[in-house]
């Protein structure tokens, strides 16, 4: 027993802290109010923690965002809306569960949730993000006297059923029109859907509108226009015509510069 009670590392009544180079004060009672988050555990005596060249306790996190964890710990205070999802990272860090539960009732969190569970049910939703944004990244003109990105989308909700074999289902769908000054834009960069089997009640409107809202999420301006029904067609021995309709996802650069 004794053994174990000479390996304890004490601490003092009040605490200084080095926080990925932010400098805090405060009390062990403060940081070892929990029973199992990252903090408490740290300052239990069973572990020893790095100090700094000036004897501050050293933790490797972001410094700027530990204020709000830090007020949270001394008197419950949550985040303002706008940060809460950088604090929630920070509680996942530091293991507060409690603060995160309060975060993930915050509407902002809710509505993020809310729309993670929708974009789950898509068909081909991830894939078409990655191929909006490879798109985007490879093809820029001018728009309006403003240099913009740009990707050429092909959709369809209904899945094409013929048992015509001159009909190529894998064919590139493409428009009649061509924006000479954008360059060669007929052709599709990629296709989205059928998705109607397994989500009847998403239109394709309502498909575009979660990928905008998802892009901008991650912070692009973007648009979208509807640029006409695709014009791929066979006629052997009876026409047959591609259901996709062509949209023009645009990238907005405005905002960054």
């Amino acid at each position: 027993m004794g053994d174990v009670e000479e390996k304890m590392e004490t601490f003092p009544d009040v605490i200084e802290l080095n926080v990925g180079g932010h400098f805090y004060t405060t009390s062990l009672t403060t940081l070892t109010k929990g029973e199992s988050d990252m903090l408490s555990v740290m300052f239990s005596g069973r572990h020893k923690v790095a100090k700094d060249k000036d004897g501050r306790y050293f933790i490797d996190a972001d410094g700027a965002l530990f204020s709000h964890i830090l007020r949270y710990m001394r008197n419950g205070t949550l985040p303002c809306p706008n940060l809460c999802t950088q604090i929630y990272r920070e509680a996942k860090y530091f293991g507060l569960e409690e603060l995160q539960s309060h975060i993930e009732k915050m509407p902002l969190m809710m509505g993020r949730q809310a729309r993670l569970q929708f974009q789950s049910k898509l068909t081909g939703f991830d894939d078409a993000i990655e191929h909006v944004l490879k798109a985007a990244g490879d093809q820029q003109c001018i728009m309006s006297d403003e240099v913009v990105s740009f990707s050429m989308i092909s959709v369809t909700r209904d899945v094409q059923h013929t048992s015509n074999p001159c009909f190529n289902k894998h064919h590139k769908c493409r428009i009649d029109s061509v924006d000479v000054s954008a360059g060669d834009l007929s052709y599709a960069d990629f296709k989205i859907g059928p998705w109607k089997s397994s989500r009847p009640d998403v239109s394709e409107r309502v498909y575009l509108r979660a990928l905008i809202r998802e892009l901008e999420w991650r912070g692009f301006t973007v648009t979208f226009m509807k640029q006409g029904k695709c014009i791929y067609t066979e006629s052997n021995p009876v026409k047959l015509e591609c259901f996709c309709n062509m949209y023009k996802f645009i990238f907005h650069w405005h905002k960054c510069f």
